[in-house]
């Protein structure tokens, strides 16, 4: 059984050696999902042991799926699945659990979910999945808790359909959707995130034709005779560039192995620009060292291949180490700030314009002292702050960490990170 862990982190140590970057998590999610599209068994490899990977299997496996796990990667077959015994509360506790909406929509016409939980990190609506299957010709009934989706006959489809805005897991929603038809659907406003482009591969390989065009669009024509496939689980950008961050503010010297490269282009041409000592070695590794007189300026956060949101908080803890001022906008979410606060606590110079704006002035002695994770992100960036500072750090509910970064104490470790996990 699970219990909830804290971490006992003690800083003032220089990272050396070479660490390697697990699959992603929200790569993970929607290809566990896209498994339900067909009654054939799929693999996937280089699948994250993380929390909310376990909580997808076992929702999955509890509507009836055949899910072995053998290290990381998964065998899932869905003949005989049954959406009514989909077990809420686990649903309700992560975010991903909205991406099977598409999915079972797609076999069963109808279906009903609880709405999503996830990182408690602003408002988080599901209108832009909700209006997508609308205009698609469902018929949706909101509830209090819950929500109906209800598919009508496939000639009704329209050719086009138009998201509200560049959301990850609508789009991937509408793409599985749309790849269990057979039609022509073009996608608008379509998010282009890693995930979605390993979920559209995936898909490929089952018997879909997606085609990417300018734009944001996706060009989707299904087949209701999808296949069996093997998907492997596209490294996780976001722990790779939580890694560069660290090590830029902890210090020292490591290489970063299975680096998505192509995925992070941006944020190597921004630190290099800055003078950061990174070296790209090959085409999946990184090597990172410590570096005098960094200045970061800004982090302005956008939808990919812009700075990443998940970012947002590594990097402004990384700004406490760093010369001079660095201003933050984050426009995606409102309660993604809400980390700075803590780091104050520890000697952080923080000031919070609003919601979605903050200064950080560095560099500053972080002092140890007792955190607790509310979000996966902000919760890995204490544990980088941590690292950073002078004395002890505790970590409370690092259970946070768990959900999204596998077994990181003992990767952390191996770099000479003194950072313990406490029951």
């Amino acid at each position: 059984m699970y219990t909830i862990p804290s971490f006992r982190i003690e800083g003032g140590r220089k990272l050396e050696g070479d660490i390697f970057v697990q699959g992603g998590k929200n790569a993970a999610l929607p290809l566990i999902a896209a498994t339900l599209l067909t009654k054939e068994e799929c693999c996937l490899q280089n699948v994250p042991d993380i929390e909310d990977v376990r909580k997808m299997l076992d929702i999955v496996e509890k509507i009836g799926a055949s899910v072995e796990r053998q290290g990381n990667t998964v065998f899932i077959q869905s003949k005989d699945i049954d959406p009514s015994n989909l077990p809420v509360q686990e649903a309700q506790q992560i975010r991903a659990s909205i991406v099977l909406l598409g999915p079972l929509l797609s076999r069963f016409s109808e279906v009903t979910l609880p709405y999503p939980g996830g990182d408690k990190i602003g408002k988080r609506p599901i209108d832009t999945h909700l209006d997508a299957f609308e205009d698609i010709g469902c018929e949706v009934k909101r509830d209090t808790d819950h929500f109906s989706i209800r598919c009508v006959q496939e000639c009704d489809m329209p050719s086009e359909i138009v998201l509200n805005d560049f959301s990850v897991t609508a789009t991937e929603n509408i793409i599985m959707f749309a790849a269990y038809h057979r039609k022509t659907i073009d996608l608008i406003t379509a998010a282009e995130e890693p995930s979605v482009q390993n979920l559209c591969e995936m898909l490929r390989g089952m018997g879909a034709h997606i085609q990417v065009l300018p734009y944001h669009r996706l060009r989707i024509t299904g087949s209701n005779a999808l296949h069996a496939t093997t998907a492997r689980t596209k490294p996780d950008y976001i722990e790779a560039g939580t890694f560069v961050a660290m090590v830029l503010a902890v210090g020292g010297d490591v290489r970063i192995k299975n680096f998505p490269t192509q995925d992070l282009k941006l944020l190597l041409h921004l630190l290099k620009r800055r003078k950061a000592r990174i070296q790209e070695e090959g085409d999946d590794c990184v090597r990172v060292q410590t570096t005098d007189s960094l200045y970061l300026g800004k982090i302005q956060t956008m939808i990919y291949p812009g700075f990443p949101t998940d970012l947002q908080s590594p990097f402004g803890t990384l700004a406490t180490q760093l010369e001079g001022k660095t201003v933050i906008h984050d426009p995606l979410f409102e309660g993604r700030l809400e980390y700075l606060q803590q780091l104050e606590q520890m000697g952080a110079k923080v000031h919070i314009i609003d919601d979605h704006r903050a200064e950080i002035e560095g560099p500053t002695q972080l002092y140890g002292t007792t955190l607790e994770g509310k979000d996966i992100r902000g919760a890995m960036s204490f544990i980088i702050a941590g690292m950073a500072a002078e004395g002890v750090t505790v970590l409370k509910n690092a259970y946070q960490v768990d959900r999204g970064y596998e077994n990181i104490e003992k990767r952390l470790q191996s770099l000479g990170a003194r950072v313990e996990r406490l029951s």
